[in-house]
């Protein structure tokens, strides 16, 4: 091979490269996320999931049971930035905040609210909500209760 079509092949294979990772920087940067789909046997492909995570949930009827007799439970709502919803979400709570492996308490495919019963009575618990898209998890802000 001539020294001209050497200098112009290494040149394609550096240009290239540089698209390659100037793809997978864009990509990294905004976060995009796959989830890999299997129609079958022997196949399968990739499709881009836009997942964001929830706003910081709002309470209401909230019962701690401070001595009423009634079962604690709480109704937890939130929204989610764009569309498509996710696949689902999880409600979590834990008894401590920024907890790294809280408790799914409640999961709804459809709603973007969820009743539940509270695990203790007057006892302090941080609930959030985390938006799933097969492995993919991204969780909203703490909302503190019953403190």
């Amino acid at each position: 091979m001539s020294t001209p079509r050497v200098v112009f092949a290494a040149a394609m294979v550096a240009a290239a490269w540089t698209t390659v990772i100037t793809g997978l920087v864009a990509v990294g940067a905004a976060r995009a996320e796959a989830a890999w789909l299997k129609t079958g046997p022997g196949t399968g492909y990739a499709a881009a999931l836009p997942l964001r995570a929830p706003s910081t949930p709002t309470i209401s009827n909230l019962k701690c049971n401070n001595g009423g007799g009634t079962e604690p439970t709480v109704t937890v709502s939130w929204t989610y930035p764009n569309a498509p919803l996710p696949p689902r979400f999880e409600v979590l709570s834990s008894p401590t905040a920024n907890n790294a492996n809280p408790t799914v308490v409640a999961t709804t495919t459809t709603a973007m609210s969820a009743t539940f019963g509270l695990s203790g009575n007057n006892k302090t618990a941080y609930l959030s909500v985390r938006s799933v898209a097969g492995t993919w998890r991204l969780r909203s802000g703490e909302v503190p209760i019953c403190n």
